[in-house]
């Protein structure tokens, strides 16, 4: 077997992706072939640079046999061959057409380069703690609206769980296990080193009738513009960023231009999407005349069959991008313009997003001085993005509509009205669960979001000395949102208002701005020691400003402007809107890291903020460090290479500061009354110091190569525990205040995580498959002073997610029951089981998961790829609020399959199928009924690709076409909708399916093509 490993054959493909040679420049002369080879192993080197010194744009890579060819270079020109993890030469050509060009290894070099906390890069071998690096087409292959969907899967600690709002919906990320009671535990995601204000418009109330949800700040990202993406999951590789980074940090690194001649790249990716998961419907039986609910007889509906899943249609996802690089020795240029456009399953939504970026990278004064420039203009904007409940909800009447009833003569939603001369809605079923009908509230209730947003960025790099440089950051981010919500006269009037319809408007400013200062020292003393250092300070400025009014209409009717709302009329539905957040941020911070001999390496950091949301308390500042110690145990000890390759193993420890929410230290806070149409005071109390909430962490790991390369295994264990938790509880008037704040809690995360990869290489065939764990268990070890005091975080009817000191984050307890009598038996009444409500609630479960894994398998063969992705998520428990509405109104399978049954025994006696679901399902249902494992299998991802052989076009272009595929395939699932889509991007409301958008199955085609 060969010793190359599918890691170079891997860079090297994608060097021949992104890599676009220029033509030739120079007058023709000679042809120059050749091979490169490893000096220790003699066996050719697949994708080295081999370039020409005398002009850097004509250069190529070497082929999967270590070959190259070079075309028009001077008889008396220089080669300059380069490969990571090798020594760079430069080959003088004297008039030789055939050369043998050998690579000895740099030990410098032979781990990776990695960018970690700030956007500082450092040695792989170094880092005492865990960072996982995705490179881009981990996220252009299989594309998704947000590109964040992408990484599901693929990284180890790291739980993704897309929107069931829709596409471009927001994605929830959560690193390590929830850890924050009551504040964010979103991860913080940095672009180029600079955090990104990534406002999350995810989340929703955990309730039946939540407000449309939004998408988010990192969704604006264009895929296409990312060069590699890190994952730093834990506290000590992020306690550089600040209060934010206790949750862990995706970092993102942009790409930039390079040196040469005009290169060109567009590519193009077609997706195609339909419902992956559906409930499973009857169609045997039909309703009784003039009821909704479908328990009449056993027979074909006169209007024939009644398919749900026909409402959807077919979704689309069209992104392009077209990239152009160019520049010089001294100044490069990369300007790229992407569009994305998707329409959803649901009819009339979708999302519409379009990218400019611009960015130079200029050197000055020989090289001492870099000045990088970013500009980034996104227009992007959502339609019908759709909570899961019952209102505004098309899903609840489309299920539930009666079998038969004509569905046929809906289609048609809206009809004249010759009195009142507009259109109304077409809908006679009533409003039970405030149902209208769905093609009605998709056109005739449009709720948008649109977004316009840019940011400025610029870095300037000073380097006196050749150990020293010194770097200034600052990014400017603005963003003007306008939401609209538009509701036709004929909407029922819990949702309008007025008979002459509804309208809301909001505006929406965010703003933020960062700068920062870093002194960076790279130095060896010595052939043993070395050190590398930064020190600076940083400041961050966020704020958001939001303003509108929302209200019926006035008549005529569908007037949709600010002019038109009936402001006299003061309800909670006749409102203002209007709400605003400022936060500023001082920092300053020291990272140190001491290497001897390079095979042990000791890192140290610091960092203080001082936070405006603790301005007035004891403790306006805090600060918190981390250490952490790493060992190359093959540098230490002499171990068979043959069998160890490399060797590390590695421990750190932080302690992360998280400053209390902004704006929560007022006395006094402001809420609407709309009976006196004014706001009224509502006053806090507060404890003697508020302290920053701490999250304290550790973890352990060992990274190893083994059997020349072939073998890679990474393994994390950690901990960590998150106290000073903040709480807001109501008090009694007589207390003289309406709420008090208090901190205390303690959530524990324990967990390992363990990443598996092989490489091999037979000749043109490679296959690389590589496997990834991760399990934590969640603990609250402290909650509040009294030990049997809960914290009640809602759910829906009769089922809450309740905190308990030894429970979970998202523990389950159900309130529902069955009476029984002295023997245990159900209680029967008159031929009808009886229900009761718990006062001692039943504990269910927890929505965290146990585990989760995934299995990638990539297979090459000369110009073809092939990959695909299996993940599953093992353990947990969600509820379905849908299955019990089917079950109740009869129109589930399961339902069907109890009347051919001839009903439910119960006490040796037979209870029809429509009476016990009278009892047991519905808006109250028997919970336990309704619950389910959450452990599922899907094939996740599949691709299969081809490059164009490079003598069909020119050897300085590549061809690349595919085809994809996303949630292909459900292997193994028990519950009755996917458990994996997320109605809300908040902590809590988790695992609740209450009538949720199905997810989405997609496939498609991609072109990708370099010149």
């Amino acid at each position: 077997m060969s010793s190359v490993n599918l890691c170079r054959l891997r860079t090297a493909i994608i060097a021949m992706l992104c890599c676009l040679l220029a033509p030739t420049a120079l007058a023709q002369t000679i042809t120059v072939k050749g091979t490169v080879i490893d000096a220790l192993h003699q066996e050719p080197i697949i994708g080295a640079t081999v370039m020409l010194v005398e002009d850097t744009s004509k250069g190529i890579l070497t082929d999967f046999d270590g070959h190259f060819s070079l075309t028009g270079v001077p008889a008396k020109g220089t080669l300059r061959v380069s490969y990571v993890g090798y020594k760079t030469i430069d080959v003088a050509i004297d008039g030789r057409s055939n050369l043998t060009i050998v690579l000895e290894e740099d030990n410098e070099l032979l781990d990776e380069v990695v960018v970690t906390a700030l956007g500082i890069k450092r040695s792989e071998k170094a880092l005492s703690y865990n960072v996982q690096e995705v490179k881009s087409d981990a996220l252009t292959t299989v594309k998704n609206a947000n590109f964040m969907n992408s990484l599901a899967g693929k990284v180890a600690g790291v739980n993704i769980n897309a929107s069931s709002a829709g596409i471009g919906g927001a994605t929830r990320v959560v690193m390590r296990g929830p850890k924050s009671i009551s504040a964010n535990n979103q991860a913080l995601y940095v672009v180029d080193g600079i955090p990104l204000f990534n406002v999350n418009k995810g989340e929703i109330e955990s309730s039946a009738f939540a407000n449309q949800p939004g998408s988010e700040g990192i969704a604006d990202i264009n895929p296409d513009d990312i060069e590699s993406l890190s994952v730093l999951s834990g506290p000590a590789a992020a306690a550089l960023y600040g209060s934010a980074a206790a949750q862990g940090v995706i970092m993102i690194t942009t790409k930039k231009g390079t040196a040469g001649s005009l290169r060109v790249s567009f590519s193009n990716s077609s997706t195609f999407s339909n419902p992956f998961v559906l409930p499973e419907f009857q169609d045997s039986y039909i309703n009784r005349p003039g009821e909704i609910r479908t328990w009449g007889e056993q027979k074909a509906s006169q209007y024939g069959s009644y398919d749900p899943s026909d409402f959807f249609r077919t979704g689309t996802n069209i992104q392009n991008t077209l990239a152009l690089t160019i520049g010089g020795e001294k100044s490069q240029t990369y300007l790229s313009l992407g569009s994305t456009n998707s329409t959803g399953i649901m009819p009339n939504s979708g999302y519409n997003r379009y990218n400019v970026t611009v960015r130079n990278t200029t050197s000055f004064l020989n090289d001492l001085l870099t000045l990088d420039v970013n500009l980034n203009y996104i227009n992007s904007g959502d339609k019908n993005l759709m909570a899961q409940g019952q209102y505004y909800n098309p899903l609840t009447s489309l299920y539930l509509f009666p079998r038969g009833e004509n569905f046929d003569a809906i289609r048609v939603y809206e009809q004249y009205d010759p009195t009142r001369q507009i259109y109304l809605q077409n809908w006679r079923y009533g409003e039970t669960l405030k149902m209208q009908n769905p093609y009605w509230i998709m056109h005739r209730m449009v709720r948008t979001n649109n977004r316009e947003r840019y940011m400025l960025a610029g870095t300037l790099t000073y380097r006196p000395l050749e150990w020293l440089n010194v770097v200034g950051r600052v990014r400017y981010d603005n963003a003007h949102n306008k939401a609209e919500d538009k509701r036709h006269a004929g909407t029922a009037l819990i949702f309008s208002y007025s008979p002459y319809g509804y309208y809301s408007y909001e505006n929406g400013f965010d703003k933020a701005v960062y700068a920062d200062v870093m002194a960076n020292i790279n130095k060896d003393f010595g052939e043993e020691f070395s050190l590398s250092a930064n020190i600076g300070g940083s400041t961050n400025y966020t704020s958001q400003l939001s303003e509108g009014f929302k209200g019926g209409l006035k008549a005529p009717s569908n007037i949709f402007a600010p002019h038109a709302i009936q402001y006299a009329r003061g309800t909670t539905s006749n409102a203002p809107l209007y709400g605003g957040v400022k936060h500023l941020i001082y920092s300053a911070f020291v990272s140190a890291e001491l290497g001897y001999n390079r095979m042990a390496y000791l890192t140290v950091t610091g960092r203080n903020d001082w936070d405006s949301a603790l301005e007035g308390t004891t403790h306006e500042s805090f600060f918190y460090p981390s250490v952490g110690l790493s060992t190359i145990l093959t540098e230490m000890i002499d171990m068979p290479r043959e069998y160890v390759s490399y060797l590390k193993v590695r421990g750190s420890w932080a302690s992360v500061g998280s400053a209390i929410s902004p704006n929560l230290t007022s006395r006094w806070k402001y809420q609407y009354n709309p009976e006196t149409q004014g706001y009224e005071t509502s006053t806090y109390r507060f404890p003697d110091t508020f302290y920053p909430e701490r999250t304290n962490s550790f973890e352990v790991g060992l990274t190893g190569r083994f059997f020349e390369d072939i073998l890679s295994v990474d393994f994390t264990w950690y901990q960590s525990n998150t106290k000073n938790q903040t709480f807001l509880r109501p008090l009694s008037g007589a207390q003289g205040y309406n709420n008090e704040y208090i901190q205390t809690g303690d959530v524990r995360n324990r967990g390992v995580e363990l990443s598996l990869g092989l490489d091999f290489q037979w000749g043109d065939f490679g296959w690389n498959p590589s496997f990834v764990f991760s399990a934590n268990r969640n603990k609250i070890i402290e909650l509040l002073p009294d030990e049997n005091e809960t914290i009640d975080k809602g759910g829906l009817e009769s089922i809450s997610v309740i905190l308990k000191k030894g429970g979970t984050m998202g523990d389950i307890y159900d309130f529902s029951s069955i009476k029984t009598d002295q023997e245990g038996y159900p209680l029967v009444d008159n031929n009808q089981i009886v229900a009761e409500k718990l006062t001692n609630p039943v504990y269910r479960g927890t929505v965290l998961p146990l585990a989760n894994m995934s299995l990638v398998n990539e297979f090459t063969y000369k110009g073809l790829n092939f990959g695909f992705l299996i993940s599953a998520r093992l353990g947990g428990i969600v509820m379905s609020q849908t299955q019990a509405y089917l079950d109740y109104f009869g129109v589930s399978k399961a339902s069907a399959d109890l009347r051919d049954q001839g009903g439910v025994s119960v006490n040796l006696g037979m209870i029809s199928a429509e009476q016990y679901y009278d009892v047991t399902a519905g808006d109250s249902p028997l919970w336990r009924n309704y619950i389910y494992d959450a452990t599922n299998v899907r094939l996740q991802e599949a691709h299969i690709g081809y490059n164009l052989p490079a003598r069909w076009i020119n050897e300085n272009a590549s061809i690349q076409l595919g085809l994809t595929g996303h949630n292909l395939l459900m292997l193994f699932k028990r519950a009755p909708f996917d458990p994996e889509l997320s109605a809300s991007t908040g902590t809590y409301y988790q695992g609740f399916d209450y009538f949720m958008q199905p997810g989405m199955r997609s496939m498609g085609f991609n072109i990708k093509v370099n010149l």
